[in-house]
């Protein structure tokens, strides 16, 4: 019995590096078939007044090795940055040089609403390699090129971390509410509509209950981690807290970066650590 628990552990502790190396292979792939190609156009707060022609443009540098265009996903943003798949409407076998600009008509993506906030998920294909998926920055389309003085209102307040392609990321765990102790679990979770592909900070702060002032008390995470779906760290409290008899409540902020290089910043639920 204790040589098969001793062989189940080795089994799953390989198993942990494997998954870690083959993610490091992953991104290296990605990496080298994915570099040199960009989303240059729809740029930050661009409104469309006409929703069928709506264009965005693919560059690539001269050595990149991704080179043919196949389809433009669309997603729409709502105000809390929920993204929705609406569908694909431009498919084809676009060859990639230098610079591509390609018009797509969005009335032909299903539950398509205007004024609306939008993003395009550019699919571009490799003869020898990973496919690579592009997001584009954040834009707006309104539903016709004629005044109307509501819409421009509508757009005018629409979410500007959207515009900044700042959602899709949430921190699962703690859970809102949640009382941990010793080394527990941060579980960070991230949509495949998001912009933030990148984490580079997990900073840990306590709010007294009674003035609601946040303090900082820690840095949990530094460092530029790719983030495809989930990210995952263990955390405590690296210094004792001094008694103070306030009550505290913990929340987590995280920073991360775009793939166009904006930054970004998010919060966790409030949540509770026990001595």
């Amino acid at each position: 019995m204790k040589v098969q628990l001793l062989i189940v552990f080795v089994i799953a502790f390989l198993a942990v590096f494997a998954t870690a190396d083959l993610q490091d292979e992953i991104d290296k792939a990605l990496k080298k078939f994915c570099g040199g190609i960009k989303v240059t156009a729809p740029t930050k707060n661009k409104v469309f007044s006409n929703p069928k022609k709506v264009q965005v443009t693919v560059t690539r540098q001269p050595n990149a090795q991704a080179k043919v265009i196949n389809g433009i996903d669309v997603y729409s943003i709502d105000s809390k940055g929920k993204a929705k798949y609406l569908g694909t409407p431009w498919k084809g076998n676009y060859a990639l040089n230098k610079k591509a600009t390609l018009t797509v008509d969005l009335t032909k993506a299903k539950n398509a609403k205007f004024p609306s906030q939008f993003e395009f998920r550019v699919w571009v294909h490799n003869k020898s390699g990973p496919d690579c998926t592009l997001m584009s920055k954040t834009f707006k389309v309104k539903s016709s090129s004629h005044s109307n003085a509501k819409e421009d209102e509508e757009i005018s307040e629409m979410n500007a971390d959207v515009d900044n392609g700042c959602f899709g990321i949430e921190i699962s765990k703690p859970a809102i509410g949640e009382h941990v102790s010793g080394r527990f679990p941060l579980q960070i979770a991230r949509d495949g509509a998001s912009q933030v592909d990148t984490v580079t900070g997990v900073e840990l702060f306590k709010v007294d209950l009674n003035d609601r002032e946040p303090i900082k008390v820690q840095d949990s995470w530094t460092g530029g981690a790719l983030v495809h779906q989930a990210f995952n760290l263990k955390d405590s409290l690296k210094e004792a807290q001094s008694d103070d008899g306030k009550d505290y409540a913990y929340f987590y902020k995280l920073s991360g970066v775009t793939q166009h290089e904006e930054s970004c910043s998010f919060y966790s639920h409030p949540f509770y650590i026990d001595a």
